[in-house]
């Protein structure tokens, strides 16, 4: 029998009081343009949560609604493995299940984008060894967590990695809604803080806290993802 062919997946990390139910239709114009290329993999996050920021009236009656982080925790540590168990739940059961799909890339909404963040950082950093290779990061629309980045400084210099150990190198997008209300600043700070202008790039997109919708924005997400493809 000739050997499966290998396909190649994202892993799509939802906004925080959202759910892969929701996170799935927010993407699903970039599904459909990559629906030849790429697997999506959906990830839960761990925590029940209220409905977040623009999730209703439209997304009412899809609960329950997850988040990623706590605002109130006994410790970033624990918070931090607690994250990890989720997204490693969720990478072995697509394993399982599909064994010649190969997770390559991740995407992430919101607070999704600080959680893709922390993953891009785990894997740079060796804390994660069970991670797939991430060859690349889409975020839309990102937050930024004071608490997240001082544990990852923390966790370089308790590791002699350094202040630049915060700093991502794998090759990323960011998408800003040029009208969000909410997040745009958080998103610019999130890049010039943890990822570098030589491998990461910023899209502007007229649009509020929202995955992108107008065509050609999808299809400069969809080229630059595909520019990657190896």
């Amino acid at each position: 029998m000739p050997a499966a062919q290998t396909s190649r997946a994202i892993l799509c990390i939802h906004g925080g009081g959202a759910s892969p139910a929701i996170f799935r239709f927010q993407t699903s114009s970039f599904r459909a343009a990559l629906k030849d290329d790429f697997d999506f993999v959906y990830a839960t996050a761990p925590h029940i949560a209220e409905p977040g920021p623009d999730v209703l009236p439209f997304f009412a009656g899809m609960e329950p609604y997850y988040s990623w982080f706590r605002r109130e925790h006994e410790s970033t540590e624990m918070e931090v493995a607690i994250f990890n168990e989720a997204i490693k739940a969720t990478i072995d059961a697509w394993e399982n299940k599909n064994p010649h799909s190969k997770i390559v890339g991740i995407l992430g909404f919101s607070q999704g984008g600080v959680a893709s963040t922390m993953l891009l950082w785990q894997q740079q950093t060796g804390f994660i060894p069970w991670l797939p290779k991430l060859e690349f990061g889409v975020l839309i629309c990102s937050g930024y967590s004071d608490v997240a980045t001082e544990y990852m400084r923390d966790m370089c210099r308790t590791t002699g990695l350094g202040e630049d150990g915060t700093v991502i190198k794998v090759p990323t997008l960011h998408l800003h809604g040029r009208q969000d209300g909410l997040n745009l600043p958080q998103s610019r700070k999130m890049f010039v803080t943890h990822y570098s202008p030589t491998t990461g790039k910023v899209i502007e997109f007229d649009g509020q806290h929202e995955c992108p919708k107008r065509r050609e924005d999808i299809t400069k997400v969809t080229n630059y993802i595909l520019s990657l493809r190896k």
